[in-house]
This record gives structure tokens, C-alpha cells and sequence, in this order.
């Protein structure tokens, strides 16, 4: 369950873009029974600090040694001095933690390069990265100009690497869901859902995920 040193990711809802979820990653540093104190969350896009006032709702997930993520609801009680500043955050009955399916779960914040090409004619094919990445689909960049469309089939060929195998591609068929323009940083994001992908090439991404958030929950203990 949820301990001391355990990173906790933390999404809201973007209050510009109400489509899109911010992401935190914050250090347990002391657990009470009715709350959770955690150093000041870093956003991962802007890899600063933000002020958040007292009742601030979050959704929080954390990942166990053992691999199993777990998801809850909580909010800011109020700010606490300990050994360092800190946020108080209201813990959650034993019943309002959820267990996440490994698929469900595995969405990692990760740049890698992946190609996007069109099923229909006419339009370009193009070589982006990711912004994250799961079992289920992926966020990339797209260029300001550009011939895809919501709801466009379109194929996947993901760049990957995995600690025992190495360097991989995989190819995969899917339908783009959403093209937004980032209020804060210009750029045009595509989300794309896997229509069609192999069950061992969606395992290889999930593996992938697990490894990359690896690293960096040991780059968070050793910077923090």
C-alpha cells in the first residue's frame, strides 16, 4: 500500500482546456490516518511547481513494489511545515481505493519516436514523438501543418526499447479521438486509441511503460 518515499502522481483538470488532465508527481513524506503530506508536486510538462489553494481536487495514483497501481480521490486540507514544506492531502477510506487493471493503468509520460500515416490519400505522412504512451494509445505532436483529421484510421510505427531485448518497432493501426492546441505551449496534440495492434506488441508497450516509470520513480528518490 501507500508508504512513506512512495511517488504519487496527482491529475486535474486543466482549468484552461477543460479536455486535458494536468499531471503532478509529488514524495509521500509522512502518512496520518486521516491524511497524507507530500512535498510540493512538480508538473511534468513544465517541470516546475504550482500553487494550488486549500480544497484543490485531485485524482491520485501510486504503484506498489510489486507492480500494482492503485487510484483514489483526495484534495488539499491545508499546508504543513515539517522537515520541509509541505501539502496536506485528505486520505481516502479503505474502500474509495481502487485497483487498476495493468492495461487500464499504464499511461507513462515518455517521448519516443513514432510515425503517423494517414489510411486515407492525400494526406502526409509524418515523424513525431510522443508525449505518453499505454497499452491503449498514445498522445504525439503534430506540425502546424497537417492533413489529419478527428476520426481519422491512421498506422503506427512505434519506436521502442525494452532492458533485456533492446531497440524494437511495432506497427499499429488506430483512430485518432482528439486534436487539441495546448492553451500554455502552442503545440497541436493528437490522441490516438489502438484499434487494431498485436497482444504482443501491446504487451511490449505495456512492459515498456512499467520500465520507463521505473526510472523515473528512481530518478524522483535520488533528485528529491
Amino acid at each position: 500500500m501507500l508508504k512513506i518515499g512512495s511517488t504519487l502522481v496527482l491529475e486535474k483538470t486543466d482549468t484552461l482546456n477543460r479536455d486535458e488532465w494536468l499531471r503532478y508527481r509529488a514524495k509521500v513524506i509522512d502518512l496520518a490516518e486521516d491524511a497524507i503530506y507530500i512535498d510540493y508536486p512538480v508538473n511534468e510538462q513544465t517541470k516546475r511547481t504550482d500553487i494550488f489553494p486549500v480544497g484543490t481536487a485531485f485524482k491520485a495514483l501510486y504503484v506498489t513494489e510489486d507492480e500494482n497501481a492503485f487510484t483514489f480521490g483526495t484534495s488539499i486540507m491545508g499546508r504543513e511545515m515539517l522537515k520541509v514544506p509541505a501539502l496536506k492531502l485528505s486520505m481516502p477510506k479503505e474502500d474509495a481505493i481502487r485497483k487498476i487493471q495493468r492495461r487500464q493503468y499504464v499511461r507513462i509520460m515518455t517521448s519516443t519516436d513514432v510515425a503517423l500515416h494517414s489510411n486515407e490519400a492525400g494526406v502526409s505522412p509524418i515523424s513525431s514523438i510522443t508525449l505518453d504512451i499505454s497499452g491503449g494509445g498514445l498522445s504525439l505532436l503534430l506540425p502546424e501543418k497537417h492533413g489529419f483529421k478527428e476520426g481519422m484510421n491512421v498506422t503506427l510505427y512505434i519506436a521502442y526499447s525494452l532492458q533485456k531485448e533492446g531497440p524494437a518497432f511495432l506497427t499499429a493501426s488506430g483512430n485518432i479521438i482528439r486534436i487539441v492546441r495546448n492553451e500554455k505551449s502552442g503545440k497541436i496534440i493528437a490522441s490516438i486509441q489502438f484499434d487494431e495492434i498485436k497482444e504482443r506488441d501491446r504487451q511490449a508497450i505495456i512492459r515498456f511503460c512499467f520500465e520507463r516509470q521505473r526510472e523515473q520513480r528512481k530518478k524522483g528518490v535520488r533528485i528529491r
